[in-house]
C-alpha cells in the first residue's frame, strides 16, 4: 500500500512539474508571490506562539495534579442511616412537638435508667 501511495504522490508531482512548465510569466510569477506570503505567513505565526508552551506546560500540570488528589482523597467518615433518619421522622412528626420541648427531661430520664 505504501508502494502505491509513493507512486501516486510521483505522478502527481510530475503532473504538477509539467502543468508549471506550461504556465506564462505572468501566472507563474503570480502564484510565487502567492506562495512566499504563505511561508512568510507560516513562519510568522510560529514565531508568535512560544510563549504558549509554558502555558500548555503549566495547564498540563495542572490537570495532573487535580486528578491526582481526587483519586487520593481520603474518605469521609460514613453518616448513620439510621440515626439520620430517626433524626429526621422526630423532626417531621407534629405530634411529637411535645416530646421536643422535654427533650431534657428524657435524656435525664435515661440517664438515670443507665446509671440505676
Amino acid at each position: 500500500m505504501k508502494a502505491h501511495d509513493e507512486t501516486l504522490m510521483d505522478r502527481i508531482s510530475a503532473q504538477l512539474d509539467q502543468d508549471l512548465q506550461n504556465l506564462d510569466g505572468n501566472t507563474a510569477s503570480r502564484l510565487n508571490r502567492i506562495r512566499q506570503a504563505a511561508l512568510e505567513q507560516a513562519l510568522v505565526q510560529k514565531q508568535r506562539r512560544p510563549w504558549l508552551r509554558p502555558l500548555y506546560a503549566l495547564a498540563s500540570c495542572a490537570a495532573v495534579a487535580l486528578a491526582l488528589s481526587l483519586m487520593w482523597r481520603v474518605p469521609e467518615a460514613p453518616v448513620a442511616p439510621v440515626q439520620a433518619v430517626d433524626d429526621f421522622e422526630l423532626l417531621a412528626g407534629a405530634e411529637d412537638l411535645e416530646m421536643i420541648e422535654n427533650l431534657e427531661f428524657y435524656a435525664w430520664l435515661e440517664q438515670q435508667s443507665l446509671d440505676g
